[in-house]
C-alpha cells in the first residue's frame, strides 16, 4: 500500500509541532526459531548500525541480525542451538575486549552461558558458566563487588532463590556462596540498582508464582560493610501480584528518586495483569495502575519516542491473538502521561522488544518479537518535527510513499527546496522544485531515506 505523508494538520499556533507516528509492521523474519522470547541490541559487528540478537523459547536458538542500515536484517549463521528455553539474552561486554558477547539463559537445561564476541560478530565458543541453576530465568549484569569487572545476578525460578556469579575480568565466573536471596517463592525477575546511592550496587527481585506475587528490595552492605551481603528491606514494595517477570527502576516522575515501572504477565489462560507505577515517596512506595487497553501487559520501557526530552512508557503484550500488541503512553510532564496510542495491533504474544535508532535518523523505532508466530518485526518511528511559521507553511504532504520513482508535494504556495539524504546521513540529492512538480529518486538505491524540505523540517520515505 502506498502512502502519503502529511506533513502539517490542525496547526495551534504560529509554528508548529512534533508529531511521532510509526510505519506499518515490517517483518525482519516470519520464520525465526519456535517461540522467540528474548530480544536485546547493541553493536555487534563494528559498523555503526546497531544490530538485533533473539533468543528463542521452544526452538532453542540464538539468532542475529545484523543492521544493513537502510532499515533491513539479514539474519546471520546461528550463535546456538545448545541452550534449552531461552528466556533472556543480553549484550554486553563479559571480558573486557570492547566487543558485545551474548549471555543468555536456559531454563529448561538449567543453564546460562557466554558467547565471546570476536568483534566482527563471530560467536565461535559457548562458555557454560553454570547449568546447576535451577529453572534459570531473570538475569541482570553489574559489578556487584566494585572490583571494575562485570558480575551476573540470576533467578532460579525452580528453586526459590536468586544468586550471583563474580567475573575475574576475563570472562571466568565463580558462583558466590552469599545468596542474593533464597527465600522468595518462584522468583522472576532481578534487577540492579545503587537505591540509595551508597556506592554499591542493591538488588530489586520480583516473583512469578502467581499467587500473591511480591517485589522486595535486597540491600548490598559492601558499604560500608566492607563485603558483599545483601538485607532484605523490611516491607516489601509491594504484595498481591500476579506474574511479575518484567521491572525496571526509572524516575518516572522527574523529582530524582527511583521509581519502578512493573508489569504483570500470565501464561496459558492465566489470571489477566496490570501495568503499575511504584512511585517512591520517601517513606515507601505508593501504587499507580495505568488505564490501557493491553489486559495481559508483557514488557514496559521507559524512552523518549517523541524527542522532547521526556521519557514515554511503551508497553507490548503478551495476548493471544486479537487485540492491541503495542501501545505507548506520551509524558506530559511532572507523572503526567497521555491516553495510550495504539502502535499495532496485528501480532500474537508481542512478549519482548528492543528500542533503539535503528536507522541512525535520530529517533528511537521498535523491534519486535511475536512469539505465537515465530516473526522479528519492526516499526520504524516517522517522527515528523514542524516548526515553520504558519505564514509559510499550510497542509503539505509528499506522496507515494513508498515510491520508486517521482515523489510529489502538495501545500505549498511558492517554490520548495528539496534535499534527499541517505542511512550515512549524506546529501545525495538537492533541487529547487516549482508549485507542482515532483522530484525524481529513481536513480536513488532501494531504501529508507530522509527529505528535508526548505532546510527547516523533515521526514523520510522509502524507496523501492
Amino acid at each position: 500500500m502506498k502512502h502519503k505523508i502529511l506533513f502539517a494538520l490542525a496547526l495551534l499556533s504560529s509554528f508548529a509541532y512534533a508529531q511521532t507516528t510509526f510505519l506499518p509492521k515490517v517483518t525482519i523474519n516470519g520464520t525465526t526459531g519456535d517461540a522467540p522470547y528474548a530480544i536485546n541490541s547493541g553493536l555487534i559487528d563494528g559498523d555503526s548500525f546497531i544490530d538485533i540478537v533473539i533468543g528463542t523459547n521452544l526452538g532453542n536458538t540464538i539468532e542475529w541480525y545484523k543492521n544493513n542500515g537502510d532499515n533491513t536484517f539479514t539474519l546471520q549463521p546461528l550463535v546456538t542451538t545448545g541452550l534449552n528455553g531461552i528466556v533472556e539474552v543480553k549484550l554486553v561486554d563479559l571480558n573486557n575486549d570492547s566487543y558485545l558477547d551474548i549471555l543468555a539463559t536456559g531454563y529448561n537445561n538449567d543453564s546460562f552461558a557466554w558467547y565471546p564476541n570476536d568483534g566482527a560478530g563471530n560467536f565461535l565458543t559457548e562458555n557454560i558458566i553454570s547449568n546447576t541453576i535451577i529453572g534459570a530465568s531473570g538475569m541482570a549484569v553489574g559489578d556487584i563487588n566494585n572490583d571494575t569487572h562485570l558480575d551476573i545476578a540470576i533467578s532460579a525460578y525452580s528453586n526459590d532463590e536468586v544468586v550471583w556469579f563474580s567475573n575475574d575480568g576475563t570472562g571466568t565466573f565463580t558462583l558466590e556462596t552469599n545468596k542474593i536471596d533464597n527465600t522468595l517463592n518462584a522468583p522472576g525477575a532481578v534487577k540492579l540498582k545503587d537505591i540509595d546511592n551508597d556506592g554499591d550496587l542493591d538488588a530489586v527481585v520480583g516473583t512469578a508464582a502467581y499467587s500473591g506475587d511480591v517485589i522486595e528490595i535486597f540491600r548490598n552492605d559492601l558499604i560500608p560493610g566492607g563485603t558483599v551481603s545483601f538485607i532484605k528491606d523490611a516491607t516489601s514494595v509491594t504484595t498481591g501480584k500476579v506474574g511479575i517477570f518484567n521491572l525496571e527502576f526509572e524516575d518516572i516522575d522527574g523529582d530524582s528518586n527511583l521509581d519502578l515501572l512493573v508489569s504483570e504477565v500470565s501464561y496459558g489462560g492465566g489470571p489477566a495483569g496490570n501495568l503499575y507505577w511504584l512511585e517512591d515517596n520517601g517513606s515507601g512506595f505508593t501504587e499507580t495502575a495505568f488505564t490501557t487497553s493491553i489486559n495481559n501487559p508483557a514488557l514496559a520501557q521507559f524512552k523518549d519516542l517523541d524527542n522532547d526530552g521526556l521519557k514515554d512508557i511503551i508497553l507490548s503484550s503478551g495476548k493471544s491473538n486479537a487485540g492491541n500488541d503495542l501501545v505507548w503512553f506520551k509524558n506530559n510532564g511532572a507523572g503526567i502521561f497521555a491516553a495510550e496510542e495504539v502502535i499495532d495491533a496485528t501480532q500474537s504474544q508481542a512478549f519482548v522488544h528492543a528500542i533503539e535508532d535503528f536507522d541512525a535518523d535520530g529517533d528511537l523505532d521498535i523491534a519486535i518479537c511475536a512469539y505465537n508466530e515465530d516473526d522479528l518485526n519492526y516499526f520504524e518511528n516517522q517522527k515528523v518535527v514542524l516548526s515553520i511559521p504558519i505564514s509559510e507553511l499550510e497542509t503539505v504532504s509528499i506522496y507515494p510513499n513508498p515510491t520508486r520513482d517521482l515523489l510529489n508535494f502538495e501545500g505549498f504556495d511558492a517554490t520548495i527546496k528539496v534535499s534527499v539524504i541517505d542511512a550515512l546521513g549524506k546529501e545525495i540529492l538537492s533541487k529547487t522544485l516549482m508549485i507542482g512538480e515532483p522530484i525524481d529518486v529513481s536513480q536513488c538505491d532501494a531504501g529508507v531515506y530522509s527529505i528535508i524540505l526548505n532546510d527547516k523540517f523533515s521526514t523520510k520515505f522509502i524507496k523501492h
